[in-house]
């Protein structure tokens, strides 16, 4: 069976009501499926024409699984019409959906844990699934608060730890070396550092090591090790220490991006969680146990590695 490269991404409900500590979106799922018990009841109508509907809802553990899909009724389907392979043109064409069903526009699957999120998505954008909560909620008629969250990326989670359980696989450096940022490191009396070398090393092949012109020097640098030599386990030792002392650098103003091993992204103001899965595919989306599956899998991985810990 084909598989589909896929995107799984974990967001956290932050509440925006009186008492965020009174209700978690689980809670909020529950209520609200308890009080619509079909799927034409489930379904949100967009200020577009498109169909939303919640197809799908399962208890896992001690969260749920669902299964989100997008429509426009009537709409047709872009197509590619067959022709000879002579033809220097050809005309896109359209295709109307069948008498009893509609062309899927996108869908999403969901693992919901308490105000945990881990969620992969085919045409779907994160801030869409937070409005179909939010619309869903409304028209269970549950508690007049419940649609007062955002889904939010983690900025507070211990970057240290994350780094010490899932191990770093590279470090990116971003810098912008100018006039301005070389005199400030002479009067501090400090050296400009990893990248400040690297800018000077570039200047000296250019024949201009010591000038540093008005419009500057963006420097970026790629560090990662090499699997192919002896020496890896104290390569990636060395690799983890550094990242370290980027995370705890509070003077730099450079740019970082340190992906982990468990392919988490940690910058200077926040963690991007998400992770690349092959999942079995199904026309343009994929099987929906198998994305469960994944999800699941995923919330384990950051659960069982303290980044879920605020």
């Amino acid at each position: 069976m084909a598989k589909r490269e896929k995107t799984v991404s974990y967001r956290r409900a932050g509440w925006l009501n009186d008492d965020p500590t009174s209700l978690n979106l689980g809670m909020c799922l529950k209520q609200a499926a308890d009080n619509l018990k079909t799927v034409d009841e489930r379904t949100i109508i967009r200020a577009n024409g498109q169909y939303v509907r919640l197809v799908s809802m399962k208890p896992s553990k001690s969260g749920y699984l669902l299964h989100f899909t997008a429509d426009t009724p009537g709409e047709a389907a872009s197509i590619v019409p067959k022709k000879a392979i002579v033809a220097d043109e050809i005309q896109v064409g359209t295709a109307a959906p069948p008498a009893d069903a509609e062309f899927m526009d996108g869908d999403a699957f969901l693992y919901v844990n308490h105000n945990d999120v881990c969620f992969c998505a085919t045409g779907l954008r994160d801030s869409t699934i937070r409005h179909v909560l939010q619309e869903f909620f409304r028209l269970a008629r549950i508690r007049k608060d419940a649609d007062q969250f955002d889904l939010l990326k983690i900025a507070d989670v211990n970057k240290v730890k994350l780094l010490q359980s899932q191990g770093v696989a590279e470090i990116e450096l971003r810098s912008t070396l100018s006039v301005a940022t070389v005199s400030y490191n002479r009067r501090k009396l400090q050296p400009q550092g990893i990248l400040g070398a690297a800018a000077k090393q570039v200047k000296a092949i250019l024949g201009k090591e010591h000038d540093v012109t008005s419009d500057a020097l963006r420097v970026m640098l790629t560090i990662k090790s090499d699997k192919r030599r002896l020496g890896i386990a104290l390569g990636e030792k060395r690799l983890k220490t550094l990242a370290t002392s980027v995370i705890n650098d509070q003077e730099t103003d450079d740019e970082y991006v340190i992906i982990t091993k468990g392919g988490q992204r940690i910058g200077p103001n926040e963690i991007l969680m998400r992770s690349t899965v092959m999942i079995d595919a199904i026309g343009k989306s994929v099987q929906r146990d198998k994305a469960w599956k994944e999800l699941y899998s995923f919330y384990e991985t950051l659960e069982s590695s303290g980044a879920l810990e605020q």
